[in-house]
């Protein structure tokens, strides 16, 4: 379940206002945020992190020049901008900086935590009340998933520990086990639904698209070539953690540098002060200095 919506809008002196549902265990609100003020955050995030906005990790919607079909632009947005803001409130190194808490209007000692987010879960209670329909929604997940890329049976993998699995979990704890039949019934139902996932992972993807790397398709190393699918798997998991690491050290770099720069400007700045009140100081002098010989003129 995702911790952001935005079901609809509100147009307001003509302009485009979406309203944003925000779900968080213990308090739910809405605020209203127009197109411009989720570019003026990409702009802040961008301009704290040190990086330019084309290198920002997430993308808004495009902006539309024809707006003959105003109303499909509109749901494509709040579609797009729904997902724009999870993937943030998601990013465990984005969802605490001040520029998305304020844009959320949460306290700025507010913390995102990841307790948080994996409690998103529907509750046992709703669960049981809609068994079926939580079980049709899963089902419907599950079978539009794609894995003919490495890369996408990595992504489907983490959906499955984070998402599928809870959620199966969630319906088998909920079944009653009073009607023996009906109970039956739907494990039978919950194991169709882990054969599947099961029959994704273990799923064999043609060999060009075995290699390590993008469409330029590069050989492969001598570290790859010996590892079967499930060992070359594990290696490309180890890769993007490794990758994510060096991002984050990277971030964290450009910050201190960032940090480093403010401090010499302010140094420079305060140096440059100084310099002005001597200046100040040295012509004072040179006038009294001036006056003094034309008194002494006088006296000779």
């Amino acid at each position: 379940m995702s911790v952001i919506t935005i079901p609809t809008e509100t147009e307001i002196s003509g302009s485009i206002y979406y309203q944003i549902n925000i779900k968080l265990p213990l308090r739910s609100f809405i605020i209203k945020r127009r197109y411009s003020e989720f570019e003026s955050l990409v702009s802040n995030l961008c301009r704290h992190l040190g990086i330019d906005n084309r290198d920002f990790p997430y993308s808004l919607p495009g902006k539309r020049i024809n707006w003959l079909n105003k109303s499909n632009v509109i749901e494509e947005r709040k579609v797009g901008l729904a997902e724009f803001l999870n993937n943030i409130v998601l990013d465990s190194s984005l969802q605490n900086e001040k520029e998305v808490l304020s844009f959320l209007q949460l306290p700025t000692n507010f913390r995102v935590t990841k307790d948080m987010l994996t409690n998103q879960r529907p509750d046992l209670e709703s669960v049981q009340v809609n068994w079926y329909d939580v079980y049709r929604k899963l089902k419907s997940d599950i079978q539009s998933e794609s894995v003919d890329s490495i890369n996408e049976k990595i992504q489907m993998r983490d959906r499955m520990i984070k998402l599928y699995q809870p959620r199966m979990l969630d319906l088998l704890n909920t079944i009653d086990s009073n009607d023996r039949e009906e109970a039956k019934k739907r494990k039978q139902l919950v194991g169709h639904l882990q054969e599947k996932l099961d029959e994704l992972l273990d799923k064999e993807l043609p060999k060009p698209k075995r290699v390590l790397g993008g469409a330029s398709q590069p050989k492969e190393t001598a570290d790859t070539l010996p590892l079967n699918n499930q060992e070359l798997l594990q290696h490309q998991i180890q890769i993007h953690k490794t990758q994510d690491q060096e991002l984050e050290q990277l971030r964290i770099a450009i910050s201190r540098q960032r940090q480093i720069g403010e401090l010499i400007n302010a140094e420079v700045e305060e140096q440059n002060s100084m310099l002005d009140r001597f200046n100040e100081e040295v012509d004072h002098t040179s006038s009294k200095i001036k006056q003094a010989r034309q008194r002494a003129r006088k006296i000779l």
